[in-house]
């Protein structure tokens, strides 16, 4: 059983490499940043909706006019509330817990907003033809079938060979030496300069989702640590003390 005041951190499992995904990763952060003590209940994919009705806990979107649930998620049981989608946890933990450090700065939280979906900027949606398919080999099978239904292809279909893997891999790095032009100033360690705050985790997120789908080791792991003269490697290190309590 969880102490009294230990948050429940839902999350969801992989086969063997432990936590991966880059939504719940930004949740797992912003816990371990603010030294709040939590207990993580891995929920795989077919099961995350019914845990959430079953906790009262609110979807985060509509599809197809049906409430669609996702994770990360966190039941409090010290305001007996539950609360998903890791910006509003973020929102959610800076004002319970004012005391520990802040991951928004005053006023940057609408600044801050966009990073939760880095995905969805125009200049990184050719990284997901590479990572879906990838986030498969890490999948537990019960998982597995939930997963493929995301996308109107098949898996193996959607990952890019030959020429086109090539050209799109370019792309990717493109979009990674513009975000370092655009969100960087030389020398600083974080977007807000030396403070790190809730849109640095978000991009952690992504930046782990990476290195464990593709492998530490692997050649694309090895290329996007490399890139922007060693920008997103020194990024994610600098990331490490906040990857665990």
């Amino acid at each position: 059983m969880p102490e009294e005041n230990e948050i429940i951190f839902y999350d969801i499992p992989s086969a063997k490499v432990g936590a991966w995904s880059p939504n719940t990763w930004k949740t797992r952060y912003c816990l371990n940043y603010k030294r709040i003590p939590y207990k993580v209940v891995w929920i795989e994919y077919p099961d995350i909706a019914q845990e959430m009705q079953k906790l009262g806990i609110a979807p985060t979107s509509q599809r197809d006019g049906k409430p669609h649930y996702t994770l990360p998620a966190i039941w409090d049981p010290k305001t007996k509330r539950g609360i998903s989608d890791a910006l509003l946890i973020a929102k959610y933990l800076d004002d319970t817990y004012p005391d520990k450090p802040t991951l928004f700065p005053p006023r940057a939280r609408t600044v801050q907003a966009p990073w939760n979906d880095l995905v969805d900027w125009p200049h990184l949606l050719p990284l997901l033809p590479f990572l879906l398919p990838a986030t498969l080999w890490i999948l537990n099978p019960a998982s597995d079938p939930y997963f493929r239904r995301k996308s109107s292809v098949s898996m193996e279909e959607l990952s890019p060979r030959g020429e086109k893997k090539t050209t799109e891999w370019k792309k990717i790095e493109e979009g990674f030496d513009m975000m370092d032009q655009q969100w960087f100033e030389k020398g600083d360690s974080f977007i807000m300069g030396d403070t790190v705050t809730f849109a640095d985790f978000a991009l952690g997120g992504y930046l782990i989702w990476m290195r464990v789908c593709f492998g530490v080791d692997s050649e694309e792991w090895k290329d996007v640590s490399s890139w922007s003269n060693g920008r997103w490697g020194r990024f994610l290190k600098s990331l490490e003390k906040y990857e665990k309590f």
